[in-house]
């Protein structure tokens, strides 16, 4: 009311002085208030701006002199109709859109280039009437006048407007958006930015690329975030043509169906991809949720696979140029000699029987992370450590507790040797470890030539145990422990709360 009573003939701005800036110190304060709300929407931050841009146009134009003021008086109601006009529009803008529809009805938010065409748009056609109705211009001469200028702006500002146009494509189709991992033409990175003019991303090595938006629509634009966040990668694995094509793909699977950050579902395959001269070629397929960590994924993935094939004996091709290959003694799978197995369960064993017992066992390597045996599972081996460091886990009412750390000399999985007993707790590899597994078949051939050896095992097995059950024992009684602790803290605080 005191706007326009300023701007009415014969208005007095002396009367109205205190109140215009009591409105205009609330104004400012809520302003400053609501600018420093990041998390509020940018269409109420820039109505308040403009509705304090207004508020400050008259107490402003009240320190003219009277005669410049009746000069500037058709301008300033100019530039308070716009500023007016377009406080206006975000403030509903800011109840349309982000609260009605984005806020209540849940709908995608509308893409902000559009928003602020919308009221580039109205700001210009209120312009343009405030000119013919204030000051008295004709549009159609002034239309006329700007013709030529529209071209010579039109071909200097060429990339300028192709940028702008380009942009509102962007956001009508939405190729893309921000938090989407792309690759435009050979760059790749997740997407930070989309402006009028330009579309930033920042790459893996934290680098920022910034293209403008005509060389967005005119590239190959490729959105790995699209249309799930499920990507599939592969890893290239060349086996000599020796070894059974069903074999190696069970290996392959078997390796990467625990891989860290590798999705369940899609699950993992791998496919005969290739014929060569001296080696058949496997394509091990997986699928990553976190693009980012796609390298640091493959790279695991990869050592995972490795290890999967030295273990089921799978032999990697060669070329048939090579004139070099390891010494069998480096090979993790080469056979072991009776000394290997010098151990406490099989102390009782005669030089001979330890002999017998090591024919035709051999080495099998794990990665870090890789579990050697599963609790609840049927096994039929005993495990001795060559080299490296084991965590004994069992699983108890939810809970899984580390009981025992091995290393080099140790063994375990005993009871499925003796007994056939299911695995009783995990086995994980902590470091890169590596084991012979002794297997029934081999340790019935030492029993069948002395049966007495049974005797001694399993006097050493028995007090193994022993040792073991307490071990699990003292977990699942921490584990109640805690479950105790945490219903009476829970009962307590339900106490206080009265609920």
């Amino acid at each position: 009311m005191t706007i326009l009573t300023a701007f009415l003939p014969g208005g007095s701005l002396v009367g109205i002085q205190f109140v215009q800036a009591l409105v205009v110190a609330i104004l400012l304060a809520v302003a400053v208030t609501v600018a420093g709300r990041k998390n509020w929407p940018l269409s109420v931050r820039r109505a308040m701006f403009f509705f304090l841009l207004l508020a400050l146009l008259v107490p402003g134009a009240s320190l003219l002199p009277e005669e410049m003021f009746a000069r500037a008086r058709p301008g300033l109601l100019v530039a308070a109709q716009i500023l007016g006009w377009v406080a206006l529009v975000e403030c509903a803008q800011a109840l349309i859109v982000d609260l009605f529809l984005v806020g209540w009805l849940k709908r995608p938010p509308v893409p902000r280039i559009l928003r602020d065409f919308a009221t580039l748009a109205l700001a210009l056609t209120v312009f343009l009437f405030a000119l013919r109705g204030a000051l008295g211009v004709n549009l159609s001469s002034l239309l006329a006048t700007s013709a030529m200028i529209s071209v010579v702006l039109g071909l200097a500002l060429q990339d300028t407007l192709g940028s702008f146009f380009a942009g509102l494509a962007l956001q009508m189709e939405a190729p893309l958006a921000i938090g989407d991992w792309v690759q435009i033409g050979e760059h790749q990175g997740k997407v930070s930015q989309v402006s009028w003019r330009t579309v930033r991303i920042v790459s893996m090595e934290d680098d920022e690329f910034t293209f403008p938006n005509s060389l967005v629509t005119r590239s190959t634009l490729v959105n790995f975030s699209r249309p799930t966040t499920a990507h599939q990668c592969f890893v290239a694995v060349s086996i000599h043509y020796r070894h059974p094509p069903n074999q190696v793909i069970a290996a392959l699977v078997a390796a990467m169906r625990d891989a860290p950050n590798v999705l369940a579902d899609p699950p993992a395959h791998a496919l005969v991809w290739e014929f060569d001269d001296s080696q058949i070629v496997y394509r091990a397929r997986y699928w990553i949720s976190n693009y980012r960590r796609i390298n640091y994924i493959r790279s695991e993935v990869g050592a995972r696979i490795w290890y999967g094939l030295r273990r089921a004996g799978i032999e990697n091709a060669y070329p048939v140029r090579l004139l070099r290959r390891e010494s069998p003694a480096a090979d993790p799978g080469a056979l072991v000699d009776a000394a290997t197995l010098m151990i406490d369960i099989f102390s009782p064993l005669t030089a001979a029987e330890r002999d017998n017992l090591a024919a035709g066992l051999r080495r099998a390597a794990f990665g870090r992370g890789e579990e050697i045996i599963r609790q609840g599972e049927l096994g039929d081996s005993l495990f001795v450590i060559l080299r490296g460091r084991v965590e004994v886990r069992v699983t108890s009412e939810g809970q899984e507790e580390v009981v025992d750390t091995l290393g080099a000399g140790s063994f375990f999985g005993e009871m499925c040797l003796l007994t056939g007993a299911p695995r009783s707790a995990t086995v994980r590899a902590v470091e890169d470890t590596e084991v012979v597994p002794v297997t029934v078949a081999a340790f019935r051939r030492v029993v069948a030539q002395n049966p007495a050896v049974l005797e001694a095992v399993t006097g050493i097995v028995s007090r193994r145990r022993s040792r073991l059950d307490e071990a699990i024992h003292e977990a699942e009684t921490e584990a109640a422990t805690r479950l105790a602790e945490h219903g009476d803290l829970l009962e307590r605080v339900r106490a206080f709360f009265g609920v």
